[in-house]
C-alpha cells in the first residue's frame, strides 16, 4: 500500500442458524461465549469492530424454515425474502476490519474459531460454512448494514464485542489463545511448522 493511500474496512457478515439440536436458548449462550472465544483473534488480527445482533426466537421450527427458505414465492422482493430469512434466523453476526497482512492467529483460528462454530451453528453458517446443493437458507446477498437495519427493525438486540478495534464486552478468553501459541511455539521450537 502507497504512503498516502487510506486502508480499507471491509465488512462481513449476516444471519446465523443454530444447529437443529439445540434450542435458541443454548443457541444464544453458546454464541456469546464463541465471542469471549474468538475476540482474541479478532483483537490479534486486526477486527475493527464485531458485533453480535440476537434475534427473538425463531417464528418457525428448523424443518419449516428449511421448507419456507427452498418455497419462495417468484415475485417476491428481496426485502421480503431478506425479512423471511431473518424470521428463520437465530442472530446476525457483523465484523469489520482492516486489510492487515498477517499470519498472526492463523493456528487460532482454524483449531478453536472454527471447531467451536461447529458446536452450536448450522452447517451453512459462520467462517466455516459449507452451503448444502441447494442450500437450507437461500440468504439473499445483502450488504452487512442492510441485514444489521433489518435484523434491528425486526427486533433483534445488538451485542457488541469490539468497537474501534478494543474489547468493550469484557470477558476475552486469553486463556486459550495463550495455550494454542505456547503449542505452536514448542512445535517451532522442536523443527515442526508454525
Amino acid at each position: 500500500m502507497a504512503a498516502n493511500e487510506t486502508p480499507k474496512l471491509n465488512s462481513a457478515g449476516g444471519p446465523l442458524f443454530r444447529r437443529p439440536d439445540l434450542s435458541h436458548e443454548e443457541f444464544s449462550t453458546a454464541w456469546h461465549r464463541h465471542g469471549r472465544l474468538c475476540s482474541p483473534w479478532c483483537l490479534k488480527s486486526g477486527v475493527w469492530e464485531y458485533i453480535q445482533i440476537h434475534m427473538p426466537h425463531p417464528s418457525l421450527s428448523t424443518e419449516e424454515a428449511a421448507s419456507a427458505s427452498t418455497s419462495q414465492a417468484s415475485n417476491e422482493t428481496i426485502e421480503t425474502k431478506a425479512r423471511r430469512i431473518l424470521q428463520q434466523a437465530d442472530g446476525m453476526a457483523i465484523m469489520r476490519r482492516y486489510d492487515v497482512p498477517t499470519e498472526a492467529g492463523n493456528l487460532y483460528f482454524r483449531n478453536v474459531v472454527l471447531t467451536d462454530e461447529r458446536r452450536f451453528l448450522h452447517d451453512e453458517s459462520g467462517a466455516g460454512a459449507v452451503k448444502g446443493n441447494p442450500p437450507v437458507y437461500d440468504v439473499p446477498d445483502l450488504h452487512v448494514d442492510v441485514w444489521r437495519e433489518l435484523a434491528l427493525s425486526m427486533g433483534g438486540v445488538e451485542h457488541v464485542k469490539i468497537r474501534e478495534g478494543k474489547d468493550v464486552a469484557g470477558g476475552v478468553m486469553w486463556e486459550e489463545w495463550e495455550r494454542v501459541e505456547a503449542e505452536k511455539e514448542k512445535a517451532y521450537r522442536q523443527g515442526g511448522s508454525k
